[in-house]
């Protein structure tokens, strides 16, 4: 659910603006922000920080968070904003399910951990895997915690919504860009000298699959789910025909040779695609009208 919340996250910043005071006081030593009279404590917003840093400085190495980027401000400080905007919208999200008298209890965090045992194989292997970035049992169920109100949030707007299945339809079909996904493989260079010489000896799609399941190589290889055209790799590639090859195109750092495998042009397949698009988009809509009809204050 995370990435449903980014487009409202700067709702927060320009309303914030314009909000009046808040009715109870709070004491800003022991509170990070107010939402609708129901504060937001320190002690939350320290830990799930805490936690955040170990997992970024383990990913991306002890001198991550220090970095600053184009516009001048620490990977650390982003960090800061990024959470105490995301606490923010869980905190909306949590008021409108109380609201509509929809319980939230700390027990809702056991699906969200269930699900993230399943795919390591059991608890006791997540909780061996999240104590590598120093985090406590507890620690990580508070964590868990946040993720289960996004989702029961979410789960509760589908619930009530009104959207009917023609509004689906009709956004499907006015939208080309829905109607067909695509399969691809890459391969990845570090060095744009390699990727030309394997470039000149790949003449057909099946020199390509060749390279591809090469067990010595000097090069990775990538294979994408279906993704629609607008895929970051794909739209570089230029191409939208399948067992077409791309010319070498450079993304970030490395070098990259594209082929596409398949296509998918099954209506119902993309139609339930296109489902989950659009509920998403209104998801948004409803959820950033809440932030504008809230009543919130920063104290850090």
């Amino acid at each position: 659910m995370k990435n449903k919340k980014k487009i409202a996250i700067l709702i927060i910043s320009l309303f914030c603006i314009f909000s009046t005071s808040c009715s109870k006081e709070f004491d800003k030593d022991k509170y990070v922000a107010v939402v609708d009279n129901e504060g937001i404590s320190k002690k939350l917003f320290e830990k799930e920080l805490s936690y955040y840093q170990k997992y970024y400085i383990e990913k991306y190495g002890d001198t991550f968070l220090e970095k600053k980027s184009k516009k001048g401000d620490s990977n650390y400080k982003k960090l800061e904003s990024d959470l105490l905007d995301s606490l923010v919208i869980d905190q909306v999200m949590v008021n409108d399910l109380k609201k509509n008298k929809v319980k939230v209890t700390k027990n809702d965090s056991k699906e969200t951990i269930d699900k993230l045992s399943e795919k390591i194989s059991s608890k006791d292997s997540l909780i061996e895997n999240i104590k590598t970035f120093g985090v406590s049992e507890d620690e990580f169920d508070e964590i868990t915690y946040q993720d289960s109100i996004r989702k029961k949030h979410y789960d509760y707007f589908l619930n009530k919504n009104n959207i009917k299945d023609s509004e689906i339809l009709k956004y499907f079909e006015e939208n080309k860009n829905l109607q067909k996904k695509y399969k691809y493989d890459c391969l990845i260079f570090d060095d744009k000298n390699e990727a030309i010489k394997i470039r000149e000896s790949i003449k057909n799609s099946e020199d390509f699959k060749k390279k591809m399941k090469t067990k010595i190589k000097n090069y990775d290889v990538y294979r994408s789910d279906f993704v629609y055209i607008d895929d970051p790799l794909l739209k570089k590639s230029s191409i939208i025909k399948v067992n077409e090859m791309s010319n070498i195109f450079k993304f970030k750092d490395s070098y990259v040779i594209l082929m596409i495998n398949s296509e998918n042009k099954n209506e119902k397949n993309l139609l339930i695609d296109a489902k989950e698009i659009f509920l998403e988009n209104e998801y948004n809509k409803y959820l950033e009208k809440l932030i504008k009809n809230s009543n919130i204050k920063l104290f850090i």
